[in-house]
Formats: C-alpha cells, sequence, structure tokens
C-alpha cells in the first residue's frame, strides 16, 4: 500500500498527521462519491484505533493519537458518533472544508479582483 502525504498540511501539522489526514480525505471523498455517511453537513468517515495501527503499521499507537489530537485541536478534522448500537465509540472523522481546498489542490483564498468589485451587474445589451 503506497500512503502519501501534502507537503503544505505536513509543514503545518507535521508528517504523520498530513498522512492520516490525506487517509480520512481519500475515504470521505470516496463516502461523497458513493453518497453514504453524509450526517449534519458533512461526510464522513470512521476507524478505529487498532484499525489505524494496521493501516499504518510503522506508526505507534502514541504517534496515531497523537496526530488525530493535533488536527482536532488544530480544527482541521471534527469528530462525531453517528454509530447505530450505542456502545460502539468508534470516531466519526469529517474534514473542515477549508482543509478540502488545500486537499483538493483549490485556492485557498479568493485573491483581489481585477475590476475590484464582486457586485452582480447586468451586461451590456446586444443591440446589433
Amino acid at each position: 500500500m503506497n500512503h502519501s502525504f501534502n507537503v503544505e498540511i505536513a509543514k503545518q501539522f507535521g508528517v504523520n498527521s498530513a498522512i492520516i489526514l490525506n487517509h480520512l480525505f481519500f475515504w470521505i471523498e470516496k463516502n461523497k462519491a458513493n453518497n453514504t455517511h453524509y450526517y449534519d453537513g458533512n461526510y464522513w468517515t470512521r476507524n478505529t484505533e487498532k484499525a489505524f495501527t494496521e493501516i499504518f503499521p510503522y506508526l505507534t499507537k502514541k504517534q496515531i493519537r497523537y496526530a488525530l489530537e493535533k488536527l482536532i485541536k488544530e480544527g482541521v478534522v471534527v469528530t462525531g458518533n453517528y454509530n447505530q448500537k450505542k456502545y460502539d465509540r468508534t470516531l466519526w472523522y469529517a474534514i473542515k472544508p477549508n482543509v478540502f481546498n488545500i486537499l483538493q489542490n483549490c485556492q485557498m483564498q479568493v485573491t483581489k479582483l481585477s475590476n475590484a468589485s464582486d457586485k452582480i451587474v447586468t451586461p451590456i445589451p446586444d443591440i446589433t
């Protein structure tokens, strides 16, 4: 299995967090494409701590926990519990929309407009 990460995310949050975030992004995008696991305005993916250690055998439980906690603390990832059984404490993860922009290689901020106006205007009528 190949694992990769976004360099900008790694610079800001560390390589381990960037790798895990990329993994979450993959599964959330897959759920979005399949229109599944949509709750409270977000697409979600879920995983147990044990599953993360199997997916990332080169990271310890402590490294995974720290990387996830860092992403949550920084507001990059949010957690929820959408399990059908009350005793199931498997965490669900969603990525904040502004981070999706980075992961999809989109523009993060709107640049200054060339005409300095963001108002909707009517076009010049065609009178030919």
